[in-house]
């Protein structure tokens, strides 16, 4: 077969193939939008426009003889000028940037069966004002309403069990806005730079809030994180500049890189004492200006570097005999109002470079009783602590001690008699003094 004559043949050919083609796709096209049949026929999806001068979209109800569920991905890629939208009251599911920078639609009604808005769905929409979210929505995907910036009210159904990461983030003119009691963690970003935005509340179940998940939200000033809230992630509430105090969950193990960085109205934060082990990550309270009043417990078992830097409203600390693993570099570093620390470390160790630097000139350092040389020989100076260095009062009566097989201390009973194995929860006679084992 020459050239010529397969050109000619595939010629004859094509308009059988896309006759084909579109039978066993079962498409069609009405008012400019594009339908397929689609799940093995069981549901049709509107999969795109054929018109960028689109203003109207009329979803229809049925097409090819099903149910219009689905708006395909970057459905209307292509119209720019659409303002208005009437959508299938069978619609399920609105896939991926489906309305992406249609920046003239203004109101948006969500069917009664709607399940899932897809990521980035309706991303720049700027004139986009008002939207229902109706009982039995699922999931929110990441980015869905990112720089929505004319939304003002969040209405979520309790239905609902996902927010996707940056959901609402850029939406700047947000005021209100309630968490669904069926989301279990805040992703990273939801909520960032939601300036307008004035209070939150967290349902009991929340586990975790993600990264800068509330990042610049500069006017937030009520804040009530739930006990069951075990990590709180890097930046998280950063330069939430009106937030006054943070009470810190029970069982929290982890506080995130600068999680509260520049809260420059925050004044006391309060770790609880059934506090599990927490580790106080860099710079989680750096630039927190207002900060003067400090409670750690005896669970936290690090401060990271700079984590209380430049805190300049403080004025005295005391740091638990747990914090085993380290004073991180510039810990304290520019707390110029700092002149009382205690610190109830039993052995002391090198403190991180700069971890008190420039701190208050009269700053007295107190230590447990018989510790100064330790302290002293392990850096703790008076170069540093320039108000002299003193040691807590020698213990009176019962103590408290832990005891263990490297303990070579002789235990008597209270008649006097040598003790080889001193049982826990009784006294003894060490050292001439009484004792409680625990």
């Amino acid at each position: 077969m020459t050239d010529a004559i397969r050109k000619r043949f595939f010629a004859l050919l094509l308009p059988f193939v896309c006759v084909t083609y579109n039978c066993l796709a079962q498409s069609a096209e009405y008012e400019c939008l594009l339908y397929a049949r689609s799940g093995f026929g069981t549901f049709t999806t509107m999969i795109r426009t054929t018109s960028s001068a689109l203003t109207t979209a009329n979803i229809r109800d049925m097409a090819l003889g099903c149910p219009v569920t689905r708006i395909g991905a970057r459905a209307f890629a292509i119209c720019p000028k659409l303002k208005t939208v009437n959508l299938s009251s069978y619609l399920e599911l609105i896939d991926i940037r489906a309305f992406e920078n249609c920046r003239y639609i203004q109101k948006i009604t969500l069917p009664s069966k709607m399940q899932i808005i897809g990521e980035r769905a309706f991303e720049g929409c700027v004139k986009l004002a008002s939207i229902n979210f109706p009982s039995g929505m699922q999931t929110i995907q990441r980015h869905a309403f990112h720089n929505c910036t004319s939304l003002t009210e969040i209405v979520l159904p309790n239905t609902i069990t996902e927010l996707g990461s940056g959901v609402f983030e850029g939406c700047v003119n947000i005021t209100s806005i309630n968490i669904p009691t069926g989301v279990s963690i805040i992703n990273d970003s939801l909520l960032q730079t939601c300036k307008a935005l004035v209070s939150i509340e967290f349902p009991s179940v929340i586990s975790s809030i993600g990264k800068c998940a509330f990042n610049d939200c500069v006017n937030l000033t009520n804040i009530s994180i739930p006990r069951s809230v075990r990590s709180i992630g890097e930046s998280a509430f950063k330069n939430c500049t009106k937030i006054t105090s943070a009470r810190i969950p029970d069982y929290i193990y982890n506080l995130g890189k600068q999680a509260f960085m520049g809260c420059t109205s925050l004044k006391s934060v309060i770790f609880p004492e059934t506090t599990a082990s927490v580790s106080i990550r860099d710079g989680v309270f750096e630039n927190c200006v207002s900060l003067d009043s400090v409670i750690l417990t005896d669970v936290v078992f690090k401060i990271y570097d700079a984590v209380f830097k430049n805190c300049t409203s403080l004025s005295k600390i005391t740091i638990p005999a747990s914090v085993i693993k380290g004073i991180g570099v510039s810990a304290f570093e520019g707390c110029t109002s700092l002149d009382s620390v205690t610190c109830l470390i039993e052995e002391p160790y090198a403190f991180g470079k700069d971890a008190f630097k420039n701190i208050s000139p009269k700053c007295v350092l107190t230590v447990p009783y018989g510790k100064r040389a330790a302290y002293i020989a392990a850096g703790w100076t008076t170069d540093v602590f320039k108000g002299g260095i003193v040691e807590l009062p020698a213990p009176e009566g019962i103590q408290a001690v832990k005891v263990n097989k490297a303990d070579k201390g002789t235990y008597y009973d209270l008649e006097g008699r040598e003790v080889l194995q001193p049982e826990k929860g009784r006294i003894y006679i060490r050292k001439g003094k009484k004792v409680l084992v625990r």
